[in-house]
């Protein structure tokens, strides 16, 4: 159909189409560059490496197939978060005008335009000529770089699986300690207690940032602020990739990712920065759901990365390790020294020249755990410690102390983190099947080797059963729903006594009400000690019911725990006895024996046998009633 236009409407229409089109000029990169042809710009954009250095990854069970960087500085293009065909395109136009400032495309990425350069598509380009970057490249003084490892450390919520971070040992020098790192982590709140830290954590509320930090304020956070023994892994890695990965960490260090505790974390985040150096390393893709730090480094492992790993023991271990091999009285004395306003001279003097070398470097060592963990007077503790250490300076005899054992087993040769259970038992009279899943990490009857002694840590625990009774009847539910159970068994010594304490949540069928699922909430604290390889434990603990289907909605009771652990690298035993009194809303008068047993068939298979002694007052009963629970599981971790 034709139809009549006057010339000035033909006109208008003209100017809105060009505007249009400018418009769309200045909004989108241009379809091809001179750099690269056309036919080759999409291959070049869906490179696994080229997704690697725009940190296009995937880890949780809602997560889209985008880059993890959240700061719009990290890309060029206003599509590049979610088009690395469209940051690509941007790059190549940015390269094609750029000098070598500061803020230019080859200074604010050069480990992108290095790649480029690898693909023979860039014409030769002299990174160094980027003078802030290639100050800051030397003072690093790349040579190799290795992976630390701090154990697990329960009192904090953002490390109670670990941590891993990287050291780039220089060229120069031969003290590790000046070395620098490079570390991920939450920023947070300085003034966000426990309870928000941990609700931010797991949401995604904190920025993480990647920072560069001398290696020495890490070994004193880690060893000696939080005592946590640290395993240090040599990386095999030829020149162009370390090169590459200090080319990354300068282009990320500038931007910020959303950080959560169970999958875009600590260790989650330094596999993609090793996977952006290589494009022979794949390590994050093998991560769909969480990343633990254990898990992490069995990764790198596998990809045969790991030349040998050395063993920093924690100030804590060395002092235990101290305290055997001396006497009471030269204990006894040393804490005297550190506790008292005494004259060293005269302390030392019934002491022969080893004795008081071994004194002093106890008393020295407990100075300073007094004066960071327990913040006992800095100033007149820090004074101490230099008199201390002054003193021991007199004494001419060297090496009075043996070197602390080395663990028969490392952080990442214990079990893997998640575990499947296939359960028989009988409870009273009813035969019952059961079936498990654990997403994380261990508890005290696991297999021990690699995981903290006298430590607990379950996350996200769901067991169904399926009961045949004595009368035949059959039905399947929900035994338990687990969201946390946390215990901290540590035991102490003549010197120092950490607060052992458990904490776990969830729903589960209590003895007294098993047809209900009720939401719980049990604590406690108390003390632990370590006798001939044996924990022993007593906690005064409670717990907390809320539910409509019980008496009083609610249950609350309180008592004593006391507990009995025995772990070998082979086989464990545990024995509890707990009696809760009833304080508030329904009677359970529960009173509960327990006694399980392990043996470990290899690392990741386990058998286990596990009983229950339980009296305890059913609900719409008078009297408490006995009853009995017999169990036999197959454990297998992965």
């Amino acid at each position: 159909m034709l139809v009549s236009t006057h010339p000035a409407m033909l006109f208008l229409l003209l100017v809105l189409s060009t505007l249009s089109l400018h418009s769309q000029s200045n909004d989108q990169p241009k379809a091809s560059s001179a750099l690269v042809p056309a036919q080759q710009l999409e291959p070049l954009a869906e490179k696994r490496q080229w997704l690697d250095l725009l940190h296009f990854h995937q880890i949780g069970l809602f997560s889209r197939f985008e880059s993890q960087a959240d700061n719009p500085r990290f890309f060029l293009s206003a599509k590049g978060k979610q088009d690395a065909k469209a940051e690509l395109l941007a790059l190549l136009t940015a390269l094609e005008k750029s000098d070598y400032a500061d803020d230019s495309a080859i200074c604010r990425f050069p480990a992108r335009t290095h790649w480029l350069q690898q693909q023979g598509f860039l014409p030769a380009i002299d990174i160094d000529k980027c003078q802030a970057f290639s100050a800051w490249r030397q003072k690093l003084d790349a040579r190799s770089l290795t992976l630390a490892f701090p154990a697990a450390y329960l009192n904090s919520p953002s490390s109670m699986y670990g941590h891993t971070f990287i050291r780039i040992n220089r060229n120069k020098g031969n003290n590790p300690l000046l070395d620098f790192s490079i570390n991920f982590a939450a920023n947070a709140d300085p003034d966000d207690n426990e309870l928000i830290f941990s609700f931010k954590g797991l949401t995604g509320g904190y920025p993480g940032i990647f920072s560069v930090l001398p290696y020495y304020e890490k070994v004193k956070e880690y060893s000696f602020l939080e005592s946590r023994d640290v395993w240090e892994y040599d990386l095999d890695l030829t020149d162009d990739e370390i090169q590459q990965f200090i080319r990354h960490v300068w282009e990320v260090q500038q931007t910020h990712f959303d950080y959560f505790f169970i999958g875009e974390n600590c260790s989650y985040h330094l596999l993609t920065l090793l996977d952006a150096a290589s494009s022979r390393f794949n390590l994050a893709r093998q991560f769909k759901i969480g990343a633990i730090p254990a898990d992490t480094v069995r990764a790198i492992k596998e990809a045969g990365l790991i030349t040998q790993a050395t063993f920093r023991p924690s100030t804590m271990s060395l002092l235990t390790h101290m305290l055997k091999e001396t006497s009471l009285d030269i204990q006894q004395t040393a804490r005297h020294i550190v506790e008292q306003d005494v004259t060293l001279a005269d302390t030392l003097s019934r002491f022969n020249r080893t004795e008081q070398a071994q004194l002093l470097e106890i008393a020295y060592q407990y100075s300073r755990y007094l004066s960071v963990r327990k913040k006992q007077d800095q100033k007149k503790q820090g004074q101490k410690a230099l008199a201390i250490l002054s003193a021991r300076s007199k004494v001419d005899t060297n090496q009075v102390f043996s070197e602390p054992p080395r663990p028969a087993f490392r952080d990442d040769e214990g079990h893997h983190s998640s575990r499947l259970e296939a359960t028989t038992g009988i409870k009273d009279s009813n035969h019952y099947l059961q079936l498990g899943i654990r997403a994380a990490y261990h508890d005290r009857l696991d297999n021990a080797p690699g995981y903290l002694q006298g430590a607990q840590l379950e996350m996200l625990h769901l067991r169904i059963r399926h009961t045949r009774t004595d009368s035949a009847n059959e039905f399947s539910r929900i035994e338990h729903i687990g969201l946390v159970d946390i215990a901290s068994y540590s035991p102490g010594n003549y010197l120092v006594q950490p607060l052992s304490w458990e904490v776990s949540t969830g729903l589960k069928r209590p003895d007294s009400a098993e047809d209900q699922l009720l939401p719980y909430l049990s604590a406690g604290w108390g003390a632990s000690s370590l006798w001939f390889n044996q924990h022993v434990y007593a906690l005064g603990v409670f717990e907390l019911n809320i539910d409509k289907d019980i008496e009083h909605n609610h249950h609350f009771s309180a008592g004593p725990k006391i507990g009995w652990l025995h772990q070998q690298n082979n086989w464990a035993i545990n024995l509890d006895f707990i009696q809760r009194l009833d304080l508030s809303g329904a009677r359970f008068d529960h009173r509960e024996l327990s006694l399980g047993t392990s043996l470990r068939l290899n690392n990741n298979w386990q058998f286990r046998i596990n009983s229950r002694l339980v009296r305890a007052k059913p609900q719409r009963s008078t009297q408490a009633e006995d009853n009995h629970a017999h169990s036999m599981s197959v454990m297998y971790y992965f």
